[in-house]
């Protein structure tokens, strides 16, 4: 790999804690514990009964415990991110859940008492200025009212939850950072071989799809043991918890409804021929017979553009400085204090993300910078959602975090503004093409593809209940056949391509997760779309809507920035936009 000046680009952890032995670690896990005690021993058997001033008081406290305690856990997290394979790291995440475990027996009670609150409490505490700040937080604590159990049951859920989804989702990370994928004799990361499906050579990208396949199948059946567990602990939390669906869960936590996302689902689903389109297009840019997976995001020209670290800065950070002052400056100081990572090294964990601290510190950026343009946008989604979350600030603890549904707008926008000053700058039609063919792929990703993903996920859930354990063979033969439909007669998937589910940690972490993707995208380009329309008069509004951070619910919120997602048409309205950029690209390319 070629050095970008990314190297030298690490996190500056030091302002969570100085190192995985910092005496501070411990004390805040021991303080935090006696908090949690001394608030059950004084809020216990109260919650739902407590006047609106009592309320507020008693919010506030709990807010406190929540800043402090979530601080070992995100640093931990982070810690291990850098290196899985560090045993310091890994022993540290250990340590912190199993205190988090140990504080939340004692917290248990809290939403139990919490979601009884009658129709009667909440009009007084809604009533009250000072209580009615956490109104949102106690209608989303109301609506998990059916599916709570009992304190003695919850508190045995809450002691076994170290060695729960958290546990067995780090063994397979662990598992993942740990492939290294041989191509020519070469030993690369599985990143950075997955890069190489984007290089303009197709024997290139045949190799290297074929080492992928290899290292991927080295341990399957151990990743595919670990998934099969994380499924069947799925469903034996939705029985007891009586969640109709798999899906349920996931979609109240959304603040949506199942009967809205299987909206998004059959809308997305029904306009794959967008998708097909575009590869028949694809594969006549390409000059080949037939298209196969390792051909999905190949460039359509030999042009590409390679970026070092300071282009890829200058490029992201100019694009939030065009939109606004506010915003540049906001996405600035993640350049200027550290608090990005974005070095290529061996056991750091793959892919990239923004994670959020509290509304009192500041997020910190995850990537693996390998200088392709790509990663430009990719710098440029994950800093929109550092915005989203530097923006909602002064939203209290509980209303910080947007719902997933949510969480996908600004960074998608963010990415918008960045690829449209690359258009914008780029004359040669060769190269736009290009640059809207990626653009393209990349939507398709995170629309189709994840509503595929959502698909496949449909698939080995309900399978895993009705049939049992799932072998590695079923896992990839679902996966095929949930993600061959996308792309039609124009692109097959080969069998290599079956095991290529076996590295996609959001179906472990967050079972249900991936459709949000294709929420959040639909939804950022329908906003970003408004933006092109109202130009800088829509920037305050935009603004303000990012500001509420988790406050307000999803339909509630859009409506602020002029739509309604609730409308049976909005979804399409988003499709149109892409099937508008596939046609373009047909324009472009003379078909």
């Amino acid at each position: 790999m070629k050095t970008t000046g990314a190297e030298r680009v690490r996190w500056n952890l030091s302002d969570l804690f100085a190192s995985p032995d910092d005496p501070q670690i411990e004390a805040t896990l021991a303080r935090e514990l006696e908090h949690a005690q001394a608030f059950e021993a004084k809020y216990r058997g109260k919650v739902a009964t407590l006047e609106p001033k009592a309320f507020a008081a008693m919010m506030r406290e709990l807010a406190e415990y929540e800043e402090s305690s979530v601080k070992p856990e995100v640093y931990a997290y982070m810690l291990h991110s850098q290196d899985t394979q560090d045993h310091a790291a890994g022993r540290l995440l250990a340590r912190v859940r199993e205190a988090s475990a140990e504080r939340g027996r004692h917290m248990v009670f809290f939403s139990l008492e919490l979601a009884p609150v009658d129709d009667e409490q909440a009009a007084k505490l809604y009533a009250d200025p000072e209580s009615a700040v956490y109104r949102h937080t106690v209608e989303e604590a109301r609506k998990f009212r059916p599916h709570q159990l009992s304190e003695p049951e919850e508190r045995v859920l809450t002691d076994f939850s170290p060695v729960g989804n958290g546990a067995w989702t780090r063994l397979f990370e662990e598992l993942c950072a740990r492939i290294t994928v041989d191509v020519d004799g070469q030993e690369m990361a599985l990143d950075q071989a997955l890069t190489l499906l984007r290089e303009p050579n197709r024997e290139v990208r045949r190799k290297a799809s074929a080492a992928v396949t290899q290292a991927l199948e080295g341990d399957i059946r151990t990743r595919g043991y670990v998934f099969n567990v994380i499924l069947q602990e799925k469903a034996i939390d939705d029985r007891l918890r009586q969640f109709p669906t798999w899906l349920s869960s996931r979609n109240l936590a959304n603040e949506t409804s199942d009967g809205a996302v299987q909206a998004l689902v059959d809308a997305v689903t029904g306009r794959y021929d967008v998708c097909v389109r575009y590869y028949r297009v694809k594969r006549q840019l390409l000059n080949v017979g037939e298209l196969h997976e390792w051909d999905r995001y190949a460039p359509v020209s030999e042009t590409t553009r390679d970026l070092s670290w300071d282009d890829a800065k200058e490029l992201v950070l100019g694009s939030y400085y065009r939109f606004s002052e506010r915003t540049g400056a906001l996405v600035e100081d993640f350049f200027k204090n550290g608090w990005i990572d974005a070095a290529v090294v061996a056991g750091k964990a793959g892919g990239a993300y923004c994670m959020p601290v509290t509304p009192h510190h500041h997020p910190y950026v995850l990537m693996n910078f390998t200088g392709k343009l790509r990663d430009a946008l990719t710098l440029a989604h994950e800093l929109g959602h550092g915005l989203h979350d530097r923006l909602a600030v002064k939203q209290h603890i509980f209303d910080y975090h947007p719902p997933l549904t949510l969480a996908e707008t600004a960074s998608v926008f963010g990415e918008a503004l960045t690829f449209d000053r690359i258009m914008a700058e780029e004359k040669d039609p060769k190269v736009r093409l290009a640059m809207l063919c990626n653009q393209v792929e990349d939507a398709f990703s995170t629309v189709f593809r994840q509503v595929a993903f959502n698909r496949y996920e449909d698939a080995v859930h309900t399978s895993r209940r009705t049939e049992g354990e799932l072998s590695v063979e079923q896992l990839g033969e679902l996966f095929q056949d949930k993600l061959q439909p996308m792309f039609g007669d124009a692109l097959t998937l080969t069998e290599e391509h079956k095991v290529w589910w076996s590295y996609v940690s959001h179906f472990m972490h967050t079972p249900g997760y991936v459709y949000a993707y294709a929420f959040g995208n639909l939804l950022a380009l329908s906003v970003y779309h408004r933006y092109l329309e109202r130009g800088p008069a829509f920037v305050d509004d935009y603004l303000d809507f990012l500001a509420a951070g988790g406050s307000t619910r999803p339909d509630e919120l859009v409506k602020r920035v002029g739509m309604d997602i609730t409308d049976p048409g909005f979804w399409d309205a988003g499709l149109k936009i892409l099937d508008g950029m596939v046609t373009e690209v047909e324009r472009l390319s003379g078909n």
